[in-house]
């Protein structure tokens, strides 16, 4: 029988605990690997179901941000015009019952450009522009346009307010003063009609 050759195992002189920890390395190597090759990308299928939510939340979120961005737009024209008539209201007060022209009012307001129409004119521009009637009396129109380009106007007649908006902004000569007041509840944006609001 051949002698063995001189030397010990060389298993022998690997530590027990370093032999369990090497062999716990190359385990979770290879579990991580085999994990690694095992992940794939999304399908398409969960790709267009993602373009789908994606596509449906904008076709709720849009239309919402442009008409608020809409009524932003009338805001400002309708915010310049209730500013107009206490402008005027403040000037019939101090001046025998008698509203002013836009160039009177003017130093009472002036963030506000008046302009004095010729005649019962449409405004045709935008910003903080108010149109007034050329003779305002005991009674007065002041007209604005819109960025959303509808002409807002309203008629003061000693304290009694009345609201029309022409939305399409065709009025050739500007709405003529109502025959009565509204009463107060009445329907806004009649086309035609004058209300007690907007």
């Amino acid at each position: 029988m051949p002698a063995r050759p001189r030397g010990r195992n060389p298993l022998a002189r690997i530590p027990l605990h370093q032999s369990d920890t090497t062999l716990k390395e190359r385990t979770m190597f290879k579990s991580i690997t085999d994990k690694a090759e095992r992940e794939e990308g999304f399908t398409l299928i969960e790709l267009m179901v993602v373009v789908l939510i994606i596509g449906i939340l904008m076709a709720i979120a849009i239309p919402t941000f442009l008409g608020a961005k809409n009524t932003a737009n009338a805001r400002a024209a309708q915010s310049n015009l209730r500013n107009a008539v206490t402008a005027e209201q403040s000037y019939f007060t101090n001046n025998n019952q008698t509203y002013g022209t836009g160039a009177q009012i003017q130093a009472s307001e002036p963030a506000i450009k008046f302009t004095d129409a010729t005649s019962a004119a449409k405004p045709t521009q935008t910003g903080n522009i108010v149109l007034v009637e050329p003779s305002p009396g005991t009674a007065v129109m002041l007209g604005a346009l819109g960025s959303d380009k509808n002409c807002y106007y309203v008629y003061d007649n000693a304290g009694q307010v009345a609201y029309y908006t022409d939305t399409a902004c065709s009025l050739s000569s500007g709405p003529t003063a109502p025959t009565a007041m509204p009463s107060p509840g009445s329907p806004t944006n009649s086309v035609g009609a004058w209300a007690a609001n907007w």
